[in-house]
């Protein structure tokens, strides 16, 4: 006699693919597909899955995406105009939304660890890239538009 398991397979727990960002002087890649700020839902969707969460931010028009499984928030008035995403490594550190757990990918910029080469990011690339720091340690990391950027 055999044993059967009639748990609903699709009802199980996935295994998160963990997030990696790599950004170089032109470009900005989240598991290997481009992405360029601003963005919109759909881009963001399509890298990384459907949000757990959309929250309405009070007396505003704005709304927040919440994706709770990588640690990513990102909040906006209109989804057609993603300004921004914020890799959250502390949740602990005051957002009034904010994911359930902490960032556990890896961003990596020009090749190396973010630790080692978040200084060398100017104004001069077509997206932002900054560390968050409170307390004198990095609690998240800000991804987005650069509004400085001049393309040549």
């Amino acid at each position: 006699m055999g044993i059967f398991d009639f748990r609903d397979l699709s009802k199980r727990k996935k295994k998160e693919e963990p997030i990696v960002v790599e950004c170089d002087a032109n470009s900005i890649r989240i598991n290997n597909s481009n992405i360029q700020f601003p963005t919109n839902y759909s881009t963001l969707e399509a890298i990384l899955g459907k949000p757990n969460r959309i929250e309405s931010v009070r007396n505003s028009k704005n709304k927040v995406y919440l994706w709770d499984n990588h640690g990513i928030y990102c909040s906006t008035a209109t989804p057609d105009n993603m300004l921004m995403l914020l890799l959250v490594e502390d949740n602990r550190y005051g957002l009034g939304h904010q994911p359930k757990i902490n960032f556990k990918g890896t961003v990596i910029i020009d090749g190396q660890p973010i630790i080692d080469s978040i200084q060398n990011v100017s104004s001069d690339r077509p997206y932002m890239i900054r560390s968050v720091i409170k307390d004198q340690n990095q609690v998240a990391i800000a991804l987005g538009w650069n509004p400085d950027y001049k393309k040549s």
